[in-house]
């Protein structure tokens, strides 16, 4: 192969890698399931809105934008085995951020991020999250599964997340890939520059006793 052509193969390399998902765990998805039985049973924590972070990637062929969901209010019951019983927590759609934009061009994004294009938030201002089940595996990682819905549409998802409890204190950490498809979010992009339909989220969430 000429240097010509190795020099052209890795600079496509770099361009596919550098606008992919971010490699995480697939979020297993399902039609939405009824909650857990043990709803507010065991310790409750309440989720802090200053200090937790909700953050979605997405992807396109010429880059990637972060944005940033504020958590409005939310509380989750962890059971004397550690696993997270019930729970629900709710995030502004309609205050999301974009973190890697300045100036025009981030209140552009923004604006069309809460159109109908994407999330819509003049019918669905709020995304919503509600515990239907969880299960221990290694470690502090346990598998919680829950109704996810946007712009009225709600999905079962189940993901891994290292939950640690100490004393009047949690800490919830996640990061997982999802199918925009699977909400309805159905936006290609332009044509020269679509949307990848995976979206990665990371959770690091705080909350007290």
């Amino acid at each position: 192969m000429s240097r010509k052509l190795l020099f052209l193969a890795a600079i496509l390399f770099v361009w596919s890698a550098c606008t992919q998902a971010p490699q995480a765990p697939q979020a297993e998805v399902r039609e939405a399931q009824n909650p857990t039985s043990a709803v507010n049973e065991g310790t409750p924590f309440k989720l802090s809105t200053q200090s937790g972070k909700i953050i979605a990637i997405g992807t396109k062929v010429s880059g990637r934008h972060e944005i940033e969901f504020p958590l409005k209010e939310g509380e989750v019951y962890v059971d004397q085995n550690g696993c997270v019983s019930s729970g629900r927590f709710i995030v502004s759609l309609a205050d999301l951020k974009v973190l890697d934009l300045q100036g025009m061009l981030k209140e552009k994004l923004e604006s069309h991020l809460r159109s109908g294009d994407f999330f819509l938030v003049d019918q669905y201002p709020e995304g919503v999250f509600e515990v239907t089940g969880c299960k221990k595996a290694a470690g502090d990682t346990l598998l919680i599964s829950g109704n996810l819905t946007l712009r009225g549409k709600t999905k079962n998802i189940e993901f891994p997340a290292v939950v640690r409890v100490n004393r009047d204190t949690l800490r919830a950490v996640a990061n997982f890939n999802i199918n925009r498809q699977e909400w309805g979010i159905a936006y290609k992009g332009k044509a020269d520059d679509l949307i990848r339909d995976e979206v990665n989220i990371s959770l690091d969430l705080m909350a007290q006793r």
